[in-house]
Formats: structure tokens, C-alpha cells, sequence
């Protein structure tokens, strides 16, 4: 308490002030940006008219911080979990101020960063019976998980952050492959789609078209993949045999030309056909012995 007075004032002019200390306030408490998690985060505090300061900060019933602070800082918190933070910080003012101390409370939950895949290789198109490999690279995951809806068939399959699986379609139609990327805190997932088609047969010939001498003998040989089945039509012989998807036959030739199907029977029951033919060769060149 302080007593004013003057040699000139009026009766009235003596005045006594009661001065009183301000209560602490808090300006900013505060990130600078939204945490996260497993990165060291800044926390900032601004106050005014306070002598000092306390933190604590919990996670999980854990305490990431707890001591006496600046009235203005700078603290770096770095989040262990995506759980909520908690943070409260009491300010005190002068000793002598008879203030209060003052409690603030801030809650903020963290941002967890997912992983990223790196690389995701597979086809968009395949073939019943054929492989089919996908192949995945996710540096920051700790797992891969590959989840295969093939027609309402679910499969799962449990992997490293890179790996590779190969599938072995049995039908045609759509399979959605969904990759689940789990990381410490967080998990990702990328889906991609395969059309499964059904193969045609591949054939595989030495020399299809042959020729020579009447009543000379000339092999054909084959290889035939992507099929059930396979069989020679000998239309002007009126003649049809089965014969290996991998095989051959001896035809002696004619004095006209002949033609013979090749036909291979697919995976769906469609039948393709290449063609065979000999050629009579009935003059012969100067040069020949």
C-alpha cells in the first residue's frame, strides 16, 4: 500500500493505491504443426506475467515429460503411439504476488505416417494355367499382406516388406489383389486387378509346307501347348487321328497336292487348326545329282 499526498492538493487529494500483481496467462501453448508419431515434434509456449512454469506431458498413462520449464519455451515431444496426447502445463507467478498458480490442459492426438510401397509389379492381363508373379517393395513396412478375391475365392498370403508370390489361374474372369503395407503405427493398402483369360494353343511347326518326288516320304513334327488335345484331319483321305500335343507324323507324297489340319483342342473346348501340305515336285532341277 502507497500514500500519496501534496503540499497544494485539497483535503480530498490524499489517494491510497492498493497495487495488485497480475494472475499468469498463457498465450500459446501449442505444436507448430499437427505431431508425429516416432518424430520429434516442437512445442510451443508463450506466457506472460509468469515467473516460472511447469510441464508434463503423458501418453498412454506414460509420461513423455515432466519438469520445470521456462515461462517461454521451446519443448521437443516426440509421440510414441497414435494414442492421444496430454499435455498440462501450471504456471506460477511472483512469490509475492499472492497469485494462484494457473493449470492449463491441451489434448491433441498425433498423425501416424503410413508406409508407401516403393514397387508393385504385376500384369494386368493372364492366361488360365500360366504364372502369374507379383512383386512388391515397401521400405518402411514391417509386413506385406497379399489378399487374392479370385471369383469369390479369398486366399491370404503373409509376406516380407519386399517378396513375390506367383498365382496359377484355373479359371477366367477377375482377381483383385489388395497389398496391405503394416508399419510400426500405421498400415497402407493398394489394390490391382488381373483379367485371367483363357490361352488359345500355341503351335510350334517344322516346316509346315513340304515338298519332293512322288511317293517320297516327308516328316512333320509339332509342338503344341495351351491345349487338351490334339488330332490330324486328312480330308482327301477322309481320315482323322489323334496324335501328342508334342509328336510327328511321316506323309508320302502324292502326285497332287495335299492338306492336312493340324487341330488342337483348347483349355475351353474351342478347336484351332493349322494347316500341313505336301507339294509333288515332278520335274527336277538341272542341278540335282
Amino acid at each position: 500500500m502507497l500514500k500519496i499526498s501534496g503540499a497544494n492538493w485539497m483535503s480530498d487529494a490524499g489517494r491510497v493505491l492498493h497495487l495488485t500483481f497480475s494472475r499468469p496467462r498463457l498465450i500459446r501453448c501449442a505444436f507448430a504443426q499437427r505431431p508425429v508419431v516416432g518424430v520429434a515434434n516442437t512445442l510451443q509456449i508463450k506466457t506472460r506475467h509468469a515467473e516460472s512454469a511447469a510441464l508434463v506431458v503423458r501418453q498412454d498413462r506414460e509420461e513423455l515429460f515432466n519438469g520445470d520449464i521456462p515461462p517461454n519455451a521451446e519443448i521437443a515431444v516426440t509421440p510414441v503411439t497414435a494414442a492421444e496426447l496430454v499435455v498440462f502445463i501450471t504456471l506460477e507467478g511472483r512469490p509475492d504476488s499472492g497469485a494462484r498458480p494457473v493449470v492449463h490442459t491441451l489434448r491433441v492426438r498425433p498423425k501416424a505416417v503410413p508406409p508407401t510401397f516403393a514397387k508393385i509389379e504385376v500384369s494386368a492381363q493372364a492366361a488360365v494355367g500360366e504364372s502369374l508373379t507379383i512383386l512388391w517393395d515397401a521400405p518402411d513396412a514391417v509386413s506385406v499382406t497379399l489378399q487374392i478375391d479370385a471369383d469369390g475365392e479369398r486366399a491370404e498370403h503373409a509376406g516380407a516388406s519386399s517378396g513375390a508370390f506367383t498365382l496359377r489361374p484355373n479359371r477366367e474372369g477377375l482377381i483383385l489383389l489388395r497389398l496391405v503395407a503394416q508399419g510400426p503405427h500405421a498400415k497402407a493398402s493398394e489394390t490391382r486387378t488381373v483379367r485371367v483369360k483363357m490361352p488359345k494353343p500355341r503351335f510350334e511347326i517344322e516346316r509346315a509346307v513340304q515338298s519332293g518326288a512322288p511317293g517320297t516320304e516327308v516328316a512333320f513334327r509339332w509342338r503344341i501347348s495351351g491345349a487338351r488335345q490334339a488330332f490330324i484331319e486328312a480330308p482327301l483321305r477322309g481320315e482323322a487321328h489323334g496324335v501328342a500335343l508334342e509328336g510327328g507324323m511321316v506323309v508320302t507324297i502324292d502326285r497332287q497336292p495335299e492338306e492336312f489340319q493340324l487341330v488342337a483342342v483348347g483349355l475351353d473346348g474351342r478347336r484351332h487348326r493349322e494347316r500341313l501340305s505336301t507339294v509333288p515336285r515332278l520335274i527336277a532341277c538341272l542341278d540335282e545329282p
